[in-house]
């Protein structure tokens, strides 16, 4: 008997195939950058000071001296138009290069129902106990009078009541949208795509305080920039921001007038 010793064929084992070969890589989330903070800062400057232009123009050098100094109350109230309105011109354009991905990175996103009333109704009491509580307070213990310019000028501009709907119009809804936008829709998702939601918080919260100038009212709004900035990160939504801040600056604004 012969015997044959051929080896047998033995199977060839399956080619590994790497992760990115069995699927592709998910694309990366769009996010703010730098550059798109820059773009706002300069189409803001370069937005202002035409604007300006335009009002001296409109106006003439004079009424534009008076209006600076809040002695015209409704060239006032045109000028806060004007401003506001820059800074949303300028945010569109730092963003705009985003397309479709725009309205999301600024946080222009649906949000749950409980924020319609949870969100105005903190900012109110807040409001409301730091200009009727702690004022007095400061008022009734040092004797010092902390209300801020800022306020007498609002009460300065809604004396009668056509005057009292364009500044609600300009103060009680473009107003909020405007720095809403700027501070926890574009300062907020940029600090938030780098360093995360808390130092996003943190930023935009100071920023938002700094930006009233004036120290007094500076103290008085920084508490409420912090509960904005809490709504903006638990809702994940710019929307109750807005709502919330809209409904405090015409609640500001109604009550000057029927204080004056």
């Amino acid at each position: 008997m012969s015997s044959t010793t051929g080896s047998e064929a033995t199977p060839s084992a399956p080619p590994q195939t790497t992760p990115t070969d069995a699927q592709s890589s998910p694309p990366p989330q769009p996010r703010l950058h730098f550059l798109d903070l820059v773009l706002t800062l300069v189409a803001g400057g370069l937005c202002l000071v035409a604007a300006l232009h335009g009002l001296k123009v409109m106006l003439g050098p004079d009424r534009l001296t008076m209006v600076m100094s809040s002695k015209d109350p409704a060239g006032l109230i045109l000028l806060f138009f004007v401003f506001f309105a820059v800074v949303v011109i300028a945010v569109w354009v730092g963003v705009v290069r985003h397309g479709r991905a725009a309205p999301s990175l600024l946080a222009l996103r649906p949000f749950s129902g409980r924020w319609w009333w949870l969100a105005p109704l903190c900012i109110l009491l807040l409001s409301v106990a730091l200009d009727e509580g702690f004022l007095r307070l400061v008022r009734a213990l040092a004797g010092i009078d902390l209300t801020p310019q800022t306020s007498q000028v609002i009460a300065g501009l809604a004396t009668t009541l056509p005057l009292a709907l364009a500044a609600t119009a300009a103060i009680g809804l473009l107003g909020p949208f405007a720095e809403e936008l700027l501070f926890r829709g574009l300062i907020y998702g940029y600090v938030d795509g780098r360093f995360g939601a808390r130092a996003a918080w943190a930023t935009s919260s100071v920023l938002f305080a700094l930006a009233h100038a004036e120290p007094a009212h500076v103290a008085l709004v920084f508490p409420i920039g912090v509960l904005l900035g809490w709504v903006r990160m638990r809702s994940a939504s710019l929307w109750p921001c807005v709502l919330a801040h809209m409904i405090n600056n015409i609640v500001v604004v109604c009550w000057a007038y029927l204080d004056s």
